[in-house]
């Protein structure tokens, strides 16, 4: 067999309180029995609330100073300097009680209040449509009240000029600060000027741009100059190195024979050896002999090969060493005038940038120039403004007088003690009922066959102490013919029926001694099984042995005529040891052969679901027991919704001591 599955779900925890139905005599039933406690409350709210407002609420009294505001008959507004201002009537009555007035009030008066505390018992109010204020002063003591409201009265006459005058006042110090400012910001922008014309030794900006001007023209015309003769000497230059391209460079001097050409060798060392005596062998004179020595040892020797009889002797040609000279020449003065067309160049570019520098001293000269400029002319402004603040200030004068002082009060004003009392009881009377009533009406336990399903329930058992007997056996009658019904219906044919609540104590005993008693009356032999815990003390017609097939047999204890009574424990064995429905069917169809009606008073549900389900597959009639006030709906319909998810029928809900009142309702 599978294993059981847990039964809850989100579904079977909601509570049934969509289709809320009031039924107001059932209502009723429930709360005419607590209907003083919401008396109870008014009356302790309304005496908690008086002794309260008695201790907390003191006795206050009330004092009225009146001033007027005079109009000042100005007949034309153009003359008021432009920052005077007629400030409107609300906005001064808001001034009264600014937090400066306040503490000079306290300090006057030389009372321990905050301005918080002062400000709360000072009212100020205008008089209908006039030029009238009153200022109230609310004191728990008549002669302080009088002089609170004198006092608020004063201070602000005292200082209600200064109130007016405040944002002229600001809009002054501003504008002398600013025209201190800027007047100190314009003597630094005429230093910042002269210290930079001094360090730039500056004197005359278009005089020293003229004197650039009339440099660049003249080197340039320099430069061009230059540049002429420049290119005439690289012409000429070319020319000679082009003629040199044509002219030989060596020419034949003389022609020797063999004889003398060694004659001549050996004359020229000899020389050579003078000149060595004068000069270094570096001398441009020792090079050249030791050269032409070289050169007619070399046709010497080719002459002994070839047999020739006389020499020819080359030298450098003349032409070509005057053209070379000349070459020299042209290229010596075309690189001093390279120099010079550089020196000219370098003279415009340095005079083009001291005009460039010129320029932007000039421009930053002008900033200057601009800078003091704006500086004179806020200056001017700021004077102009200055002047029209002090005329302001000169021009508004106080238009408020006192016209009538406070007067000590005779009577104390109204403290409606007694009507927060009523209140109160009032109050707490409606709270405590709607919880009250809100209790009953979304109680989630079972009270009445309304909170039931109406399909399963097959009986309602009054409590028994509340109700005459007659109607509680015959509820009783009502349940046995339902019962009865139930398991004729049924198409399981055992002999079992079982007995199950949620919780413990909710009135399965009773149910099954009941029942026990009417089938006995009728003549049936009947087998009560009583699930008990296993610190009970039983010891003996056990059950379990004999279920689990531990044992064959089992011996019930014997009561009395056509009853035996058995017991099965609720101990550790029953979760170590599993039980299939084949075995149990079996066993209790063994068990029920000596007896006509089998009663099992079985434990809650949620304590073991498996070993639940498979005794509830075999009996005839499966019987939930709700005890009203007292079973939860949630608990009994996971209970019920589990047995039908695992298709286990048929099953009749009984509700059991239902009080007298809920019962007759």
């Amino acid at each position: 067999m599978n294993s059981v599955p847990e039964y809850s779900s989100a579904e079977d925890d909601q509570t049934e309180t969509a289709d809320l139905k009031i039924d107001l005599e059932l209502l009723w039933s429930q709360v005419k029995g607590k209907i003083w406690l919401p008396f109870l409350v008014a009356i302790l709210c309304g005496a908690v609330t008086l002794l309260l407002t008695k201790y907390f609420i003191k006795d206050s009294w009330k004092a009225n100073t009146i001033i007027i505001r005079h109009q000042k008959n100005m007949s034309s507004q153009a003359n008021i300097p432009y920052l005077y201002l007629q400030i409107d009537f609300n906005t001064i009555m808001q001034t009264i009680l600014v937090r400066d007035h306040l503490l000079r009030v306290i300090e006057r008066l030389e009372i321990s209040l905050t301005p918080e505390d002062l400000y709360r018992n000072i009212i100020i109010s205008r008089g209908n449509r006039a030029d009238i204020i009153n200022i109230t002063a609310i004191w728990h003591q008549p002669e302080m009240a009088v002089k609170m409201s004198d006092a608020v009265s004063a201070v602000f006459l005292e200082s209600y000029s200064s109130v007016q005058n405040s944002a002229a006042q600001k809009v002054n110090s501003y504008f002398l600060n600013e025209l201190s400012t800027s007047r100190k910001a314009l003597i630094a922008a005429q230093q910042a000027e002269s210290d930079f014309r001094q360090k730039h030794n500056l004197l005359s900006f278009d005089n020293q741009m003229a004197s650039n001007y009339q440099k660049i023209q003249t080197l340039e015309i320099k430069y061009i100059e230059s540049q002429v003769a420049t290119d005439e000497k690289r012409a000429k230059l070319k020319a000679t190195i082009s003629k040199l391209t044509t002219i030989p460079k060596e020419i034949p001097l003389e022609t020797m024979v063999a004889g003398a050409a060694l004659n001549r060798i050996n004359g020229l060392r000899e020389n050579l050896q003078l000149l060595k005596l004068k000069y270094t062998s570096k001398n441009p004179k020792v090079m050249a002999l030791e050269q032409k020595i070289a050169t007619l040892q070399i046709n010497s020797d080719n002459t002994s090969v070839t047999g020739r009889v006389d020499t020819t002797i080359y030298g450098q040609n003349p032409l070509y060493l005057e053209l070379e000279l000349e070459m020299i020449h042209y290229e010596f003065d075309l690189y001093v005038s390279d120099q010079s067309l550089a020196g000219y160049r370098l003279g415009i570019n340095n005079t083009k940038d001291s005009l460039q520098r010129l320029s932007a001293l000039r421009q930053e000269h002008q900033r200057h120039q601009d800078k003091m400029i704006e500086y004179r002319h806020l200056v001017s402004t700021l004077e102009g403004r200055v002047t029209d603040s002090k005329l302001a200030l000169e021009s508004n004068i106080s238009d408020f007088e006192i016209i009538e002082n406070a007067l000590p009060p005779k009577y104390p004003e109204r403290a409606y003690r007694k009507l927060m009392a009523i209140t109160a009881g009032v109050f707490g009377f409606t709270v405590s009922a709607l919880i009250l009533i809100a209790r009953v009406l979304f109680d989630p336990r079972v009270k009445t066959r309304n909170d039931l399903d109406p399909k399963r329930l097959i009986g309602v058992i009054p409590d028994k102490d509340t109700v005459e007997e007659c109607h509680y056996y015959s509820a009783f009658q009502g349940l046995f013919s339902n019962l009865e019904q139930l398991r004729s219906e049924s198409k399981n044919r055992s002999k079992l029926i079982t007995l199950s609540s949620t919780h413990q104590h909710e009135g399965k005993s009773t149910i099954a001694n009941a029942l026990t008693d009417i089938y006995l009356r009728q003549g049936k032999r009947v087998l009560y099984i009583e699930s008990v815990e296993e610190g009970d003390g039983v010891d003996e017609a056990i059950l379990n042995p004999f279920i689990y097939g531990k044992e064959s047999q089992w011996q019930p204890l014997n009561v009395a005529d056509s009853i035996d009574h058995a017991y099965f424990v609720y101990d550790q064995d029953i979760y170590l040891n599993y039980l299939d429905k084949t075995s149990f069917d079996i066993t209790i169809n063994t068990i029920s052969q000596d007896y006509d009606v089998v009663i099992w008073e079985l434990f809650p549900a949620q304590r073991h679901l498996q070993l639940y389900s498979v005794i509830n597959n075999s009996p005839a009639a499966i019987l939930l027991i709700a005890k009203s006030l007292f079973t939860r709906k949630d608990n009994l319909n996971r209970v019920s919704n589990y047995l039908s998810e695992k298709n286990i029928k048929p099953i009749g809900i009984i509700l059991t001591q239902v009080p007298k009142d809920i019962y007759h309702a």
